[in-house]
């Protein structure tokens, strides 16, 4: 039996892959998650085996602890959300302890998570970002868009001017990146690659409808120029399995805006559509077959998926 230890187990993230194992699955993978709020707040832990709290990511301790639940529960593999987990992920991989785990991140990977450097090795590899922008040579009514260098998702993601970039402070400046704004639509794809066999599987996804800050409403379907970029991205990865990248218009066609080492919540409206890039990166990872969960979308097919909540009774009281 493998056992699969997901971190932050109260995002989104992490709740759609337990829920990718657990359906293709079932009780063949043990699932053990970790999250610093209780497991009644974790909805993951209903498809969990085994739910540990975690001190916050990049405490003194919680890099402890994750070693503590490695030894502990006999973990296989690691999956790593968070930032400060791929960080943590790095150390422990040299440890000859934790020789033969199976870490779904990399020295590449944990660089990555700092959007100036990810921004960076996109454009050394060919793949399009958006312009830079030097705001202190710029008119102060020009709009820019600005991003946290370590940021997580879109938290902190914003158009502001450049009059209003003047009244932050040097060290307010220095953890920011600043570009030039793109045309919509902003499209997520959901990029599985296998390095070993070079198979590239590449699902665009565009958001129709959002409420606070979650896609409730997309469509998913094929474009080969971003399709090109995935495998690229995935080359330049060295990639084994799925991970998730921004893409808008900028003055030459197609921009990567983000890239984020990991799939996201919303990659479980790819998985949905019949393209079940979740199963397949642990397919990936574990030497089996996943030929089954993924195929090349047509170019004139598309999807139209839409999300409701679900409710989960987590505790009762008396």
């Amino acid at each position: 039996m493998t056992t699969i230890l997901l971190g932050a187990a109260g995002t989104g993230t992490s709740f759609a892959i337990a829920s990718r194992i657990r359906a293709v699955w079932g009780d063949e993978v043990r699932i053990v998650s970790m999250d610093i709020n209780p497991p009644e707040l974790v909805t993951t832990s209903v498809l969990s085996d085994a739910f540990i709290q975690a001190p916050f990511a990049g405490s003194p301790e919680y890099e402890n602890c994750i070693r503590s639940i490695l030894s502990s529960e006999d973990i296989d593999i690691f999956a790593p959300i968070l930032n400060d987990e791929h960080l943590a992920a790095q150390r422990i991989v040299g440890d000859l302890n934790f020789g033969n785990l199976d870490v779904w991140s990399s020295e590449l990977y944990a660089k990555c998570t700092d959007k100036g450097y990810a921004d960076q090795f996109l454009r050394n590899i060919g793949v399009p970002t958006p312009n830079s922008i030097d705001f202190l040579q710029s008119e102060p009514d020009r709009v820019c868009f600005i991003k946290p260098r370590n940021g997580f998702g879109s938290k902190g993601a914003r158009k502001i001017s450049v009059d209003e970039l003047g009244e932050l402070s040097k060290s307010e400046l220095e953890g920011l990146i600043v570009q030039e704004v793109c045309d919509g639509p902003e499209v997520t794809v959901d990029s599985f690659y296998d390095v070993r066999a070079d198979a590239s599987f590449a699902y665009c996804r565009e958001r129709i409808e959002t409420k606070s800050g979650v896609c409730t409403k997309a469509r998913v379907f094929f474009d080969p120029e971003l399709a090109a970029i995935a495998r690229k991205i995935g080359k330049g990865l060295k990639q084994r399995g799925t991970i998730c990248f921004q893409a808008m218009k900028g003055q030459g066609g197609w921009v990567i805006t983000d890239l984020n080492v990991r799939s996201g919540a919303g990659t479980a409206i790819t998985c949905s559509a019949g393209f079940d890039v979740l199963a397949a990166a642990f397919a990936c990872r574990t030497g089996q077959d996943y030929s089954r969960f993924v195929r090349q979308i047509d170019e004139n097919e598309e999807f139209i998926v839409t999300r409701q909540y679900a409710e989960f009774v987590m505790a009762h009281r008396r």
